[in-house]
């Protein structure tokens, strides 16, 4: 199956990926073992779906209760429209510390920003950055109570 040009992905290389995203294990025995595949290809694959940046990096999954990570917020942002802003706003925002997701989305808003703090200091040092930021003209920002779901693997859509 090709996407995007010579990006070729076929049903060993998306067992592979499922299995290292739903088994949460990156031991090559372990993945060859599921996939049905000596550890050899497993490698070979890994490897050359890191080369195609299929696989940008390989992160452990942290439980941020245990981080004392307390609050998770959702900011929309509002920016003002110009040449290239979503790009030029987007990478600032992506910039704070904090910040581990921005989404340039259609509708009142312009941006969706997912960050984490420790404390309620950190928060506010987030939010008020990113009234700072030439361009953004407002953003309303939601603080989850409490997180019923988030699994990241449940995000990636991985068809044969």
């Amino acid at each position: 199956m090709a996407r995007r040009g010579s990006l070729k992905i076929d049903s060993v290389d998306r067992k592979i990926l499922r299995s290292m995203l739903h088994n949460g294990k990156f031991n090559l025995k372990d993945i060859a073992q599921s996939v049905g595949v000596s550890k050899s290809t497993v490698h070979n694959r890994i490897k050359r779906l890191q080369r195609m940046g299929v696989i940008k990096s390989i992160l452990p999954w942290l439980d941020h209760d245990k981080l004392e990570n307390e609050f998770t917020a959702v900011s929309l942002i509002r920016a003002k429209y110009g040449p290239n802003y979503a790009e030029e706003v987007g990478k600032k925002l992506a910039a704070i510390e904090g910040v581990w997701g921005v989404y340039f989305v259609l509708g009142d808003n312009d941006f969706i920003v997912l960050s984490r703090a420790k404390n309620r200091a950190q928060l506010e040092h987030v939010i008020e950055s990113f009234t700072k930021i030439d361009g953004v003209e407002r953003s309303s920002t939601a603080v989850a109570l409490k997180v019923i779901k988030e699994d990241p693997r449940d995000a990636f859509r991985i068809e044969e």
